[in-house]
């Protein structure tokens, strides 16, 4: 069994004990109250024909609805069918820069970890599109072909780091190229979405966007990272920091390198973004590749849960309609004639000795 709220079931760790703690101080305070004003010999007739175990079988059938009544708002789930749904939606690849500059701490965690976050958060705004992964730095990799399948896409993202592909440098050209070949051939509107701190060593890349945007590739670069750069540290194998130095010994400064990347987004017709705060990616999407005509992909199989809230809900009401049916006195025998001779019946007088 599944619960479509879960987080609903705390609250049986907050109600029902709150309330067996009420019943109990509230009949601790009315026995109290009780003696304070009424004579120990004229309580035993107040009380006659009360029976304490039909009033806390009442209390604890009110207990037990509430509980049944917080089990339905939870949303308990039994069984299910497979559900055959045909997807509407884009092919978008995503490039993310892996080479060592995107290891520069200039916005927190890092420039790479950042990215990959940015990457998730498209996942989530794409709801209905395909999604692929290219990971480059000297080279370029197709890490994850177009798929609806977002675990695969994820597991893919967080696998990423700057050791994954062993070509040092960064050539945006190669993860263009790679990432046009991942379309199909004949579909239009081919959407590439880009991260990268705009360091190109290769210096092909804007060659290589005006050929991509005439075979329909739509480019929409993210700059990650800050204009002011930070200085590259590498960890070794005993964990020693040391920072990233050229052939001449100088320590190495990465910027962001903004003006490539806004080339590349306008030969293609696309959009450029620099990553800063959060709700970024989704103004990207909403904004660029949203606006696109969507086409059918294969139907997805979706599995469809049977709702079962009606069974505590059904228990809830019984036991609330059992709680008000159950009275705490007992019911006396007889007619109402003989109870009424009964009280109007002359007490014996006392005998005198």
């Amino acid at each position: 069994m599944t619960f479509a709220n879960p987080q609903i079931l705390w609250l049986l760790l907050v109600f029902p004990p709150a309330m067996v703690a009420f019943f109990w101080w509230s009949a601790r305070k009315r026995r109290q109250l009780m003696g304070q004003f009424i004579q120990d010999r004229l309580l035993s007739g107040l009380t006659v024909g009360v029976s304490t175990g039909r009033r806390k079988l009442r209390l604890a059938a009110l207990v037990l609805a509430v509980a049944c009544l917080i089990l339905t708002l939870a949303r308990p789930q039994w069984g299910f069918e497979w559900e055959k749904a045909q997807l509407r939606g884009l092919d978008i690849v995503v490039a993310i820069d892996t080479s060592k500059s995107m290891a520069a701490q200039d916005i927190a965690p890092n420039r790479l970890e950042r990215a990959k976050l940015a990457a998730l958060d498209l996942m989530k705004a794409a709801k209905s599109d395909r999604l692929g992964l290219v990971a480059f730095a000297g080279a370029a990799f197709l890490e994850c072909p177009l798929t609806i399948d977002d675990g695969a896409f994820e597991q893919s993202v967080q696998a990423l780091n700057v050791h994954i592909i062993p070509v040092g440098g960064t050539a945006i050209a190669p993860a263009i190229e790679t990432a046009l070949k991942a379309f199909k051939k004949g579909e239009n509107y081919k959407v590439l979405v880009l991260f990268s701190d705009g360091e190109d060593h290769d210096s092909g890349a804007l060659d290589a966007a005006k050929k991509a945007a005439k075979a329909g590739l739509r480019i929409y670069t993210v700059g990650v990272g800050t204009a002011e750069g930070d200085l590259l540290r590498v960890t070794d194998q005993q964990g020693h920091t040391d920072y990233v130095r050229d052939a001449q010994g100088n320590v190495v400064k990465s910027h962001l390198h903004e003006a490539l990347l806004r080339q590349i987004a306008d030969v293609t017709k696309g959009g450029y973004l620099h990553l800063q705060g959060p709700g970024g990616i989704d103004t990207l999407y909403e904004e660029g590749p949203a606006k696109l005509p969507k086409s059918e992909h294969e139907a997805r199989l979706l599995k469809r849960y049977h709702e079962r809230f009606e069974w505590p809900l059904g228990a809830a009401i019984w036991l609330l309609v059992a709680e008000e049916l159950f009275p705490e006195r007992k019911r006396e025998r007889g007619t109402k004639r003989e109870r009424r001779e009964a009280q109007q019946r002359p007490e014996p007088a006392a005998e005198i000795s």
